[in-house]
């Protein structure tokens, strides 16, 4: 199977055509491949060591669930609701979350590669000292979110709102923040370093940093 590239990024490997199953309780260690999966409630349950391959979530409930040190490759969630949930040390590879709620969800210690998120509600969410590679976040709600310590280099953020989002002690290095809104932003000059702004950005960074930004003509 191909693998298409998309915004720089490798779309999940999915089959045009994918078997329905129906999920009512997931396992320790539990291996689940190659599956179209709609409508499935998982709601606060608990599986530790899990794998997910190949499956396209529709409107799939994850609330408060905990799925430490979870797998998921070649998975796309659609409509799907993860609100609450604990997955620690969590692996998402070649994945999309397109118009899912995430507010909330606590990914510590996880690692993300190749990772489109778009349309998506994170706010509150948890990412501390998880790392991103090739990862996109478009037109997300990013309200508060935590990505202390969280390695962000090349990460794109585009049309999304980091209203007090925390990134302190976060590595930014090609980071693109351009078009997106940093109102109350937590970071300081050292997490900067290297990232990509746009020139109104430049202007709230500078405040942010208590820097006083004024024309010569200026007393």
């Amino acid at each position: 199977m191909k693998t298409s590239i998309r915004h720089g990024l490798q779309s999940p490997r999915l089959p045009k055509s994918l078997p329905a199953f129906s999920l009512a309780a997931i396992e320790d260690h539990a291996e689940y491949t190659t599956l179209s999966l709609a409508d499935c409630n998982l709601m606060q349950q608990s599986a530790a060591s899990v794998v997910f391959e190949q499956i396209h979530f529709r409107r799939a409930n994850f609330t408060r669930t905990r799925l430490p040190r979870a797998r998921l490759s070649d998975v796309r969630f659609e409509t799907s609701d993860l609100s609450g949930a604990d997955w620690e040390q969590t692996r998402l590879r070649r994945s999309e979350l397109i118009n899912c709620r995430l507010l909330g969800l606590q990914i510590v210690e996880g690692n993300l590669e190749d990772v489109l998120i778009k349309d998506s509600t994170l706010e509150n969410a948890v990412f501390v000292s998880t790392a991103f590679k090739a990862v996109r976040f478009e037109k997300c709600n990013l309200r508060g979110v935590s990505f202390e310590q969280a390695d962000l280099s090349g990460v794109i953020f585009q049309q999304c709102d980091l209203t007090n989002a925390n990134l302190l002690g976060a590595k930014l290095q090609e980071a693109d923040l351009r078009g997106s809104i940093i109102d109350g932003l937590r970071v300081t000059a050292k997490e900067l370093q290297g990232a990509i702004i746009d020139r109104v950005q430049a202007v709230q960074v500078a405040g942010l940093l208590g820097i006083s930004v004024k024309d010569n003509e200026d007393t």
